[in-house]
């Protein structure tokens, strides 16, 4: 396997899906009771398929041609509308939406898969799809039935792409402060006003971008609470233009072939706007896209670390540099693959138990959300607290790992890892955008602490403490291997809600500023106690495999030298050891940092320097 090539993670997604996570339990509940798991798997390799040999050819492409502006228009790099239109035909977008509105039907934690082996391809052609899957969604669910049959079907084929419109260049992350106005007349709005870092605004992949933008209507208040969700398609349905102008596209650190917009709306006052359900209701309506969106962003982080995983592993085996410490100062000994190098090694390892770690924690995000809408009813309610728990930690923590992930893999290359013969820059550069998109990571973490901490007098936390006793409750089950790092684990685990007490207390003590102060440390903390706890999962089910093979085999290395599964199973538990006792150590940095409760950044009096 060449070190410039994408391949998919085909061994390591069906065992999380299939072995761990029982992916055909599923199939039992009525929404999903047309699948199997022999389906899912053909949609996983078929996913994989395309994501190698459509998407990822593309992807120095897109990045080194970048979007033109050209004539008030966007140009998209040679070959993405040819792959698009293979996107569409291929029904690769809005997989988890319902079949008769368009799109596949197919289990949340299926499609998070799918989506995972096509982003690690190409991120920036992934975003098309992102973007437009959540736009003909919120139609879909908030739009009056002529709407949604306009809208819905042609953007989930692909005919049509969609965008969210939020941010404003005076205002940023403060959704609440758009100025963006909407008059009422006849059948529909006046739209007038502009958004900025609006990505995928413009393009020529296809004829009609259905944009969903946010503003204030005659009368509205000020604040969140006056702001209502149009949508304005870039041209109306009679094929005239609607008024929509492209001002600027622009110019990035990464992501080159995803064109983000400065977009202006109602120049000649004659941009119609489509109500969404009701005036003032656009915040709440964004809610529900934000979620979405959060997941997917924090599944792009998982995809960038397992394609920096992959490229740093492949490049370590090809790669001969120096001899290996083993065989001390023989000069005449072999050339070693940097494989070899033991600290080579640490960094692939630290790459590898971070991305399937966050595998485990991204994935589980759409096991819950497949239970919170489909599950039992006595236990959606349990499934929604844990998925409103992980959102904004997948969010954060999965992008600030794999843009981590990213920056060890340039290091395991070394000096070619920082040039753009290799892919490993490129991921880098591309995955940063998501600690920031959707609210950036620290605004995440002002989420965990101050609305999902309290929210529902504490219930989520009862049950992320409920989920994580696990062990506790199928410690029969738990081969003996693993016992030692389940308990490493849980003392940790233990001082995460120790942690959030006494965070609890500070924010009591009518210290709100302090609560949130470290609010992103205490995020980082739950990530990696999160991620561990999925890794033993994973290593518990990888052991008990393994033992199995280790009685009809003559001796461990010989099984480990005939049997590839064996290795693979062989590597879980190594991995999940590898987490607990060198990652997950990390924590009680977090920890001591909380305990201190120093106010230092408050108390400093940072201004300009000169």
């Amino acid at each position: 396997m060449s070190s410039t090539e994408y391949r998919a993670d085909r061994r390591d997604v069906a065992f999380i899906l299939n072995e761990v996570m029982n992916v055909q339990a599923l199939c039992q509940l009525p929404a999903f009771s047309e699948f199997d798991q022999e389906t899912f798997n053909l949609i996983i390799e078929e996913a994989s398929n395309f994501g190698e040999k459509v998407a990822a050819p593309l992807n120095e492409i897109g990045d080194r041609q970048g979007c033109r502006f050209q004539e008030g228009s966007i140009q998209m790099p040679d070959g993405f509308k040819e792959a698009w239109k293979q996107m569409g035909e291929g029904a690769w977008i809005g997989l988890n939406m319902p079949a008769d509105a368009g799109g596949q039907g197919l289990p949340e934690l299926v499609s998070i898969a799918a989506n995972e082996v096509i982003y690690a391809a190409n991120q920036s052609f992934f975003l098309i799809s992102f973007l437009t899957t959540g736009a003909a969604h919120l139609i879909q669910t908030f739009g009056n039935e002529e709407q949604k049959s306009l809208f819905c079907e042609k953007m989930y084929s692909g005919e049509w792409t969609g965008t969210m419109c939020l941010t404003e260049p005076h205002a940023g992350t403060a959704v609440g402060d758009v100025v963006t106005t909407a008059e009422k007349k006849d059948n529909h709005y006046l739209i007038k006003g502009s958004k900025q870092f609006i990505t995928c605004g413009d393009h020529d992949l296809t004829d009609n971008i259905i944009h969903l933008v946010l503003a204030r209507a005659e009368g509205a208040s000020p604040g969140p609470k006056g702001i209502s969700l149009f949508i304005v398609p870039k041209i109306r349905l009679d094929g005239t233009p609607n008024d929509v102008t492209l001002v600027n596209i622009e110019h990035k650190m990464g992501i080159n072939a995803s064109p983000t917009a400065l977009l202006s709306f109602g120049d000649q006052n004659q941009c119609h706007g489509y109500l969404l359900q009701a005036e003032h209701q656009g915040m709440a309506q964004m809610f529900q896209m934000m979620n979405e969106s959060r997941l997917l962003v924090g599944l792009q982080g998982l995809a960038a670390s397992a394609a920096a995983y992959q490229y740093a592993l492949s490049y370590a085996n090809e790669r001969t540099q120096g001899i290996a410490i083993k065989h001390g100062k023989n000069q005449n000994a072999p050339r070693s693959l940097i494989v070899e190098h033991p600290d080579v090694r640490r960094m692939l390892m630290n790459m590898k138990a971070t991305t399937e770690g966050l595998r485990g924690l991204v994935y589980a995000c759409g096991y819950f959300t497949d239970m919170s809408s489909h599950g039992p009813e006595k236990t959606r309610a349990h499934y929604k607290n844990l998925l409103d728990l992980y959102i904004p930690i997948a969010k954060a923590f999965g992008t600030d790992q794999g843009f981590e992930t990213a920056c060890t893999g340039i290091q395991v290359l070394g000096g070619v890892g920082y040039t753009n013969d290799f892919p490993l820059e490129q991921n880098a550069r591309d995955v940063k955008i998501g600690s920031i998109y959707e609210g950036t990571n620290g605004i995440q973490a002002l989420d965990l602490v101050s609305r999902k901490f309290t929210m529902k007098d504490g219930e989520l936390l009862d049950s992320l403490k409920e989920d994580l006793q696990f062990f506790e409750q199928t410690n029969q089950e738990v081969p003996e291997e693993i016992r030692g790092l389940i308990e490493e684990w849980q003392e940790y685990y233990e001082l995460m809600f120790e942690l959030i007490q006494e965070m609890k207390g500070v924010l009591h003590s009518g210290d709100s500023e302090g609560y949130v102060l470290y609010a992103n440390n205490m995020l980082a903390l739950m990530g990696d106690v999160l991620c561990a706890f999925h890794l033993l999962k994973q290593a518990a089910v990888a052991q008990k495999k393994f033992s199995e093979l280790e009685e009809k085999a003559e001796s461990v290395d010989v099984l480990l030298n005939e049997n590839p599964d064996a290795v693979f199973l062989w590597n879980k538990v190594r991995t999940a050891e590898h987490y607990v006792y060198n990652l997950l150590p990390r924590t009680l940095a977090h920890s001591r940092t909380i305990k201190n409760k120093n106010r230092a950044p408050l108390e400093s009096r940072l201004t300009q320097l000169f």
